[in-house]
């Protein structure tokens, strides 16, 4: 419903019955839509911060850990209900929680773009604009959210690992990466 018609577009009854509850019970675990929406965008949002600052992860070679960290990125996106807004209607949430999501966006945007700088300094990726390499993977990830559709071709998993692997393998220095 959120992709169809935008957060101004429904009402908490209608999300309410298409969830199965009554709007009392969405009243009880949400304020309001605002509420409602930023928590989506955080729950998915912090999927991707947790595995970017996994320690098992931050252990592993640039190529492995971007690859991870991305996957965790899509799996956020693709595995769970909330993963939807992820282009949804930021604009209209409260100026307080919309600077919130954003401070965690831009953490996960920095990390990514350092884990690419590491590569290229290890010579594992090649050099480029770290920074534009960061929107665009970022960019294609997010994306998902409009075409991802789990009844279609990919698992989850499977699009999170081909997708994850297309994008680091692009960077790669000499061919594909380890």
């Amino acid at each position: 419903m959120l992709q169809e018609r935008g957060i101004a577009g429904i009402t908490m009854g209608e999300i309410a019955e298409r969830l199965g509850m009554t709007k009392g019970t969405l009243y009880y675990y949400f304020e309001d839509k605002d509420d409602l929406l930023y928590q989506c965008h955080m729950r998915c949002l912090e999927v991707s911060l947790r595995a970017l600052r996994d320690e098992d992860l931050q252990r592993l070679p640039p190529a492995a850990r971007l690859r991870k960290t991305l996957a965790a990125h899509i799996r956020g996106i693709t595995d769970e209900v909330y993963g939807a807004v992820v282009l949804t209607d930021l604009e209209s949430l409260s100026a307080r929680r919309r600077r919130r999501y954003i401070a965690g966006r831009d953490e996960f945007e920095r990390g990514v773009r350092a884990i690419v700088d590491d590569g290229i300094r290890q010579g594992v990726f090649r050099k480029l604009d770290v920074r534009l390499a960061g929107f665009a993977m970022l960019g294609a990830i997010n994306w998902i959210s409009k075409w991802y559709s789990p009844a279609g071709p990919w698992s989850s998993a499977e699009l999170a690992d081909s997708l994850a692997e297309f994008l680091v393998d692009g960077l790669a220095a000499g061919g594909k990466t380890a």
